[in-house]
């Protein structure tokens, strides 16, 4: 792990985190629940790969093992994951990371 990442803080609920630390996160196999735009996404991991749900709708097609096609592919309202964590965009929310 290099010094960029080791740096992250664990949890960050209630923030926004960087696209660095979203990779972060994913490369560990968590799981993570965000608000954006008032809606509730969370971006899952089980034996199928990783999808995002919308509430109970899945949002996109399953990825395993593929971290940086997953958030360069799955959008959002025509974004992709990559785009709206970049920056530390403040209209992303950290609400769980399991």
């Amino acid at each position: 792990m290099n010094n960029k990442t080791s740096n992250f803080e664990d949890v960050p609920v209630g923030k926004n985190i960087s696209y660095e630390h979203l990779m972060f996160y994913l490369e560990q196999g968590r799981e993570i629940e965000f608000l954006y735009q008032k809606k509730e996404y969370f971006i899952s991991n089980s034996l199928e790969g990783r999808t995002v749900w919308m509430g109970k709708t899945r949002l996109s097609e399953y990825f395993s093992d593929r971290d940086k096609e997953f958030v360069d592919t799955v959008k959002i309202n025509g974004i992709t994951l990559k785009q709206l964590f970049q920056n530390e965009n403040e209209d992303v929310e950290i609400t769980t990371i399991f």
